[in-house]
C-alpha cells in the first residue's frame, strides 16, 4: 500500500478536513491509498477491522452471503463516505464485504491513528455520528424492501433508493438513474433474482414509468407512478 502526504488531499476529504494542522502533522504520511478497479475486493469478511476506508473517488457495495448462497448487498457508498470507524472500535473483524462497483480510489486510516488523532476530533465524531444516523435509516430502508412480497413494489422502492445515489437532473430536467449496478446486483439489492428484476424493468418500460438507456442508465418518466406503486 502507497502512503500519502496528507496536506496534499487534507481539504478534499470531508473527514480529515476537519483536523487541526497539528493533528495532521501527527499522521502526515501515514494515510494510506488504494487504487482499485471494478469488481476488486477492498476488504473481505473475517479480514481484521484495523483500517478506515475513506472512498475518495469511486463506489463500492458492502454485501454478504446467506446461508443459501445468495448475495445481499447491504450499502452502496460512493465519495466522501467510509466504512469502519465503529469497527475499529469494537476491536471487530468484518462480517462482510466491500468491493468497487467501479474504480475507486480509497485512503486507509490505520487503529493507532484512528483511536489517538482522529477519537480526539469532536467535529470528526460529530460527523461520525451523522453517518452513522444515515446508514442506520439505509437498514430501515433495505428491511422495507426485503420485507414486501411484491415484486413491483419492491422493484419501485429500488428504483426510489437509488435515485438517492446515482440520481442526476439533466439540463431538459429529465431524470436519469447512472447505476454502477448490473441486473444480478440490483437484484441482490432488492432480494429478487436477476431474471424477476429484468423482467419488471421491462414491464415498467412497457408501462412507460421508465425507460431503460444504454450504459445502464435508467430514466424515470413517471416518478409519481413509481411512487404510488410503494404505497
Amino acid at each position: 500500500m502507497e502512503y500519502i502526504d496528507i496536506e496534499k488531499v487534507w481539504k478534499d476529504i470531508p473527514l480529515i478536513s476537519f483536523l487541526s494542522k497539528e493533528e495532521r502533522e501527527k499522521i502526515n504520511g501515514r494515510i494510506g491509498i488504494m487504487k482499485k478497479s471494478k469488481g476488486e475486493y477492498i476488504f473481505r469478511s473475517g479480514d481484521p477491522a484495523d483500517l478506515m476506508y475513506i472512498i475518495n473517488t469511486g463506489s463500492m457495495k458492502i454485501s454478504m452471503y446467506l446461508s443459501d448462497g445468495r448475495e445481499q448487498i447491504l450499502y452502496i457508498y460512493n465519495d466522501g463516505d467510509f466504512v469502519g470507524g465503529f469497527n475499529i472500535l469494537s476491536s471487530d473483524k468484518y462480517v462482510y464485504n466491500g468491493v468497487a462497483i467501479r474504480d475507486s480510489v480509497i485512503y486507509t486510516i490505520g487503529k493507532e491513528d484512528f483511536h489517538n488523532v482522529f477519537m480526539h476530533n469532536e467535529d470528526f465524531l460529530l460527523s461520525l455520528l451523522e453517518k452513522s444516523y444515515e446508514r442506520i435509516r439505509k437498514s430501515e430502508q433495505l428491511i422495507d424492501r426485503l420485507s414486501v412480497v411484491n415484486a413491483d413494489m419492491k422493484v419501485a422502492k429500488t428504483l426510489i433508493d437509488l435515485l438517492k445515489i446515482y440520481g442526476m437532473k439533466t439540463d431538459e430536467d429529465d431524470i436519469i438513474l447512472r447505476l454502477n449496478l448490473n441486473r444480478e446486483e440490483i437484484g441482490s439489492f432488492t432480494g429478487l433474482s436477476r431474471e424477476t428484476v429484468s423482467r419488471k424493468l421491462n414491464q415498467f418500460e412497457e408501462r412507460k414509468l421508465i425507460e431503460i438507456m444504454p450504459r445502464g442508465k435508467i430514466k424515470i418518466v413517471d416518478l409519481d407512478g413509481l411512487m404510488k406503486m410503494t404505497i
